[in-house]
């Protein structure tokens, strides 16, 4: 027999070693012993097997949180990243919103000193149309004055007109010429002549040619010719000279007035209250009207007259 600890021989029926002492085991208790390290070796390695089982299990597990893990914490970095650039354009915006509102407080603060500038001016165009009305008033004043003084003088020039005119009847005022002038007014047949006029002349105011021989009424009385029938108009030279620079007042008829210049033809006066300025102002004024004043010569006039 063979010490299991010093490997060395000894008698069979030994129960201890002689050479170290070990107890000598038999071989029944060698074979359960044996037994019993196979079965602790086989529940180690089963328990070795479990533990690694368990720990692949495990790290599987964790493997697989952490691959979750990693892809919430992924996903969380995709939001982050999106809140981030959210967040990046919301400041962008925000910045824009700013340089708006910026730029509408410029806008308001322009359109307020607008308002300030067309209130002062509404104010200084207000002063002024209170002037205006001021002055209207005033002017309105001295036209009503001037308009009395003119009607007074119109009342003057035609109380002079009378005084100074000659009676004429319709017969004798058919032999002055007509002269082509203030001839102009209200003409209900387009003939040229006005409607006034025709009355004074006898012709017919609604029509053109009044005794229907083809010309009108201004054209035969200009050339001569009698509107109102055959044959030509009784011209009379000699009673013409007789009343050259007289006002006639017509004695029959509406007594319209005509003034005889020294060109030898009539010039209707109108209105009396037109009827000075007609005469002063017409070239052939003459010195044999009672009312003569000669008009103002310029000083190179008066410098050829006296040589």
């Amino acid at each position: 027999m063979i010490c299991t600890r010093c490997n060395r021989q000894m008698p069979d029926d030994s129960t201890v070693c002689p050479h170290c002492g070990q107890p000598v085991v038999s071989s029944e208790q060698v074979m359960k012993e044996i037994k019993v390290r196979r079965l602790q070796r086989y529940l180690f390695y089963t328990v070795v097997v479990l533990i690694v089982i368990a720990a692949v299990a495990i790290m599987v597990r964790i493997y697989n949180n952490n691959t979750k893990l990693v892809l919430e914490i992924s996903q969380v970095k995709q939001s982050l990243e999106g809140a981030q650039g959210e967040l990046t354009a919301a400041q962008t915006e925000l910045e824009q919103k700013k340089q708006d509102l910026a730029k509408i407080q410029a806008e308001l603060a322009e359109s307020a000193r607008k308002m300030q500038s067309a209130d002062s001016q509404l104010k200084e165009k207000t002063t002024a149309y209170q002037n205006l009305l001021t002055e209207k008033t005033a002017l309105e004043q001295t036209s009503e004055q001037c308009r009395m003084n003119l009607n007074l003088a119109d009342a003057n020039i035609y109380g002079l007109i009378v005084k100074l005119g000659t009676g004429v009847t319709n017969k004798n005022l058919m032999s002055i010429p007509l002269a082509d002038a203030n001839l102009g007014g209200e003409d209900s047949d387009d003939d040229g002549l006005s409607d006034t006029i025709e009355r004074s002349l006898g012709s017919d105011p609604n029509k053109a040619d009044t005794d229907g021989d083809g010309y009108d009424d201004k054209v035969e009385w200009l050339r001569g010719y009698n509107p109102l029938g055959e044959g030509m108009l009784p011209i009379n030279p000699q009673y013409v000279n007789t009343v050259k620079g007289k006002i006639l007042l017509q004695i029959e008829g509406d007594k319209s007035a005509w003034y005889v210049a020294g060109d030898g033809k009539r010039y209707y006066l109108g209105n009396p209250g037109d009827a000075y300025a007609v005469m002063r102002q017409n070239e052939y004024w003459t010195k044999d009207w009672p009312g003569y004043a000669p008009p103002l010569m310029s000083t190179s006039e008066e410098t050829m007259a006296t040589e």
